[in-house]
């Protein structure tokens, strides 16, 4: 069991105003986390919706805080955005600010999306040979790096289930969902989304692509059956990655090993921001 610590964690994340029920997850998130009782204080903390990134530091006790990325890649908002949001809270100065490891890219990742593969193909009696398992990331045309944590679970996946066939999609790249979806030849899709909570990508975007039903009322896993031409098919969008029950304990995990092994981020001055 961990023990306490006198830091407060903060689940860094996007967010999102136009679709509010994006940013639930992450206040469940951290409800599960400060359950644990190991830190003074947990919040999320959103460059989009309440509080934002740029106004909860007065919500914590003064001293060490520890900034968990709820992203699943390191790109231009962790590594330029986020640091300049906080330096913008008036009373900054008052904190030790750490930031660990994207949560996305934990190495645990893989054998949790694999396991829930398989947890899926067994309750439909999917076979390997019938299966094909699509991977997908968010992607961005204006940051080449976005993608390389994706293709990276990828490879890991492939690796530990090398019996599978497998395919990469992307919400905002190349190759595109709908492309993807489009040239599946197995009669069954397992659908992995890469992406941290619900929302408009993983309700309507992939839902949309794979012919499957769309809107705020989804649920997952979201699962289609139909029959064609080409005989009966199943295709199943599972839950999000950073909605897997494990990802609190991963959390905390990265947290406690920033806050032992990590040196405190140095901020950008406020006259560099007017």
């Amino acid at each position: 069991m961990n023990k306490p610590t006198q830091s407060a964690l903060v689940l860094g994340a996007h967010g999102s105003l136009a679709a509010p029920d994006s940013n639930q997850p992450l206040y469940d998130l951290a409800d599960e986390i400060s359950n644990k009782g190991i830190f003074t204080a947990v919040t999320p903390a959103f460059l989009n919706g309440d509080p934002l990134m740029t106004d909860f530091l007065h919500q914590l006790p003064k001293g060490d805080v520890v900034i968990v990325p709820a992203m699943t890649s390191v790109g231009y908002y962790l590594q330029s955005v986020i640091p300049k949001r906080i330096a913008e809270n008036p009373d900054h100065a008052d904190y030790r600010i750490f930031i660990s490891p994207v949560v996305g890219m934990h190495e645990k990742i893989a054998t949790l999306a694999a396991a829930r593969i398989e947890r899926t193909m067994a309750t439909d009696s999917m076979t390997a040979a019938d299966t094909t398992v699509v991977l997908v990331g968010h992607g961005t045309r204006r940051n080449a790096n976005s993608c390389k944590s994706t293709y990276a679970l990828l490879d890991q996946l492939k690796q530990q289930r090398p019996d599978l066939k497998f395919e990469i999609a992307f919400l905002d790249q190349d190759p595109e969902a709908e492309a993807v979806a489009q040239k599946i030849d197995t009669p069954h899709t397992v659908i992995i989304p890469f992406l941290i909570s619900r929302g408009p990508h993983t309700t309507v975007d992939i839902p949309e692509a794979f012919g499957l039903e769309s809107g705020p009322q989804v649920q997952f896993p979201n699962r289609n059956q139909w029959t064609d031409d080409s005989g009966h098919r199943i295709c199943i969008c599972d839950t999000p990655v950073g909605m897997y029950p494990e990802v609190a304990d991963l959390c905390v995990e990265l947290a406690l090993g920033e806050l032992e092994q990590g040196t405190p981020i140095e901020l950008p001055c406020l006259e560099q921001l007017s």
